[in-house]
């Protein structure tokens, strides 16, 4: 679609601010700039997804998917960490309902209500301002406009002209495992999104389910079988077998033995948080205290690691290392634990090598730790690997869109899309391109740590003042370069 190819679809609105995605971030965005815009400034939030707030991550319906980190701590404003505790606080029935009395600081609350939670705030400071219109429609295609405005053209064809765009794009399904012969795509028995909730409908009829991946959605997809009642045997599948760790105490800690901000290199960090756990455990402090005591500087730390440090991280410490910092609630992990030990849950280690149908299975080949080769028949697979953060492989329509039009580029390391340290995307050429922006995940290469609330929330304040006070400025500037009289000129 061609800049003038425009001019014969809808344009619908003209704002200053278009977000692309209402989950937390894109939500938060709008919020934000809702209260601090001036004048008679306009926000289109732009989700096709019925729900604003949510998004994926909180609109889950099962009382078993709780949050990963205590509801003390997931206040929506980084200066208000306790936020959505008050909020629960002031809404008692809810509480009631989902049988946390008394409710604690310290308490893992199911996801739904931080999801009702979000869509709360939405509703009541963003879409009621009447500055924000909401769009249900996807987002699929963006061109630049001479002028460096953007014209963003949705499912619909409306088009919607804006001044400055926030592409709040969330978390992308997974890739698909790569084997030689990859038929079992198209299979009917294998579900590629662990998110889409019409695909998971179907697990109720399976027999044996093989999961591929042992992260957090893994432990969702178990707790949901669990409620299922389901019959069949579960198996997992993983290269290193790693679960989340189980979320205990945290006592405060500082580094003793070294400055956090020159651990130049993986080498050094890997010696200074060992040697940090050692001298922790002679104080009887856990080794959480120390992850977590690393948090505030992981984004320096990172920044200053070199491009192949930063591979060999991905390639041989993340898996260690997410699944200590991101530490799941120990109910989750009760269960998943109760049910190894009945027999309902095989975990098992190992490379996926093949998979094939026949007569209605799927049969994986794969090789476990000890080289041995190994196959398991199942009904159904499905892929809990994580986020696809290659966006050359994506087929989202605006993804490929932007890199057709030259707007985008991926990562360096194809962890999401090469920006700016101000979230300005960088085009084809290398070119920042002015008023075009991202938060969350697409900055998973720059940040390392860019989709937990406590980054987001403050990216989203961040990026919603930058924009507010660009706006501002631009503003202030056609009035000041308006000539002496032009209101009274007719």
């Amino acid at each position: 679609m061609q800049i003038n190819q425009v001019a014969f679809m809808r344009l619908s609105r003209c704002v200053d601010v278009a977000i692309v995605g209402a989950g937390f971030s894109g939500s938060m965005v709008a919020v934000h700039l809702a209260q601090t815009l001036k004048g008679a400034s306009e926000i289109a939030l732009i989700e096709k997804a019925r729900r604003a707030g949510p998004g994926i991550a909180y609109s889950t319906d099962n009382a078993l998917h709780l949050l990963n980190v205590p509801v003390g701590r997931m206040g929506a404003y980084p200066e208000r960490p306790r936020h959505f505790y008050e909020w629960l606080k002031e809404h008692p029935a809810l509480v009631a309902r989902y049988h946390l009395d008394p409710l604690t600081e310290g308490a893992f609350v199911p996801r739904r209500l931080y999801g009702l939670y979000l869509e709360a705030l939405v509703q009541r400071l963003a879409l009621q301002s009447g500055r924000v219109h909401r769009f249900e429609q996807e987002a699929v295609d963006l061109i630049e406009a001479p002028d460096k405005s953007f014209r963003l053209c949705l499912g619909d064809k409306t088009v919607i002209s804006a001044k400055k765009v926030v592409l709040a794009l969330g978390n992308f399904p997974p890739g698909d495992p790569i084997v030689p012969d990859q038929r079992f795509h198209r299979s009917r028995n294998y579900i590629s999104d662990p998110w889409s909730p019409s695909e998971l409908k179907r697990l109720s009829e399976a027999g044996d389910i093989l999961i591929l991946g042992s992260g957090l959605t893994a432990l969702d997809l178990i707790l949901s079988l669990s409620e299922m009642k389901h019959s069949g045997t579960i198996y997992v599948l993983s290269r290193r077998g790693l679960f989340p760790q189980r979320h205990a105490a945290v006592q405060p800690y500082v580094f003793h033995l070294s400055d956090p901000l020159k651990l130049r290199s993986l080498r050094r960090l890997l010696r200074a948080v060992r040697n940090e756990i050692s001298l922790a455990e002679g104080m009887n402090i856990g080794w959480r205290s120390v992850i977590d005591a690393l948090r505030p500087y992981t984004q320096v730390i990172w920044g200053q690691l070199n491009l192949d440090e930063r591979r060999r991280f991905f390639s041989h410490i993340r898996p260690f290392w997410e699944c200590h910092r991101h530490r799941a609630a120990p109910a989750a992990l009760d269960v998943k634990d109760a049910m190894e030990k009945k027999g309902r849950l095989r975990c098992f280690r190992g490379r996926v090598e093949r998979i094939f149908e026949n007569e209605n299975r799927l049969f994986v080949n794969f090789r476990d730790r000890s080289r041995i080769s190994r196959t398991l028949a199942v009904s159904v697979v499905v892929n809990c690997t994580g986020p696809e953060c290659n966006y050359h492989k994506l087929r989202d329509p605006l993804i490929l869109q932007l890199f057709f039009r030259g707007l985008a580029r991926p990562d360096p390391l194809f962890m999401g899309l090469d920006v700016s340290e101000t979230g300005q995307l960088f085009d084809a050429t290398g070119r920042v391109v002015p008023n075009l922006y991202t938060l969350g995940s697409p900055q998973k290469g720059r940040l390392l740590e860019t989709t937990a609330v406590l980054e987001l929330r403050q990216q989203a304040l961040e990026l919603a003042t930058r924009l507010s006070e660009d706006l501002q400025t631009a503003t202030r500037r056609v009035v000041e370069e308006l000539p002496v009289g032009h209101f009274f000129e007719i």
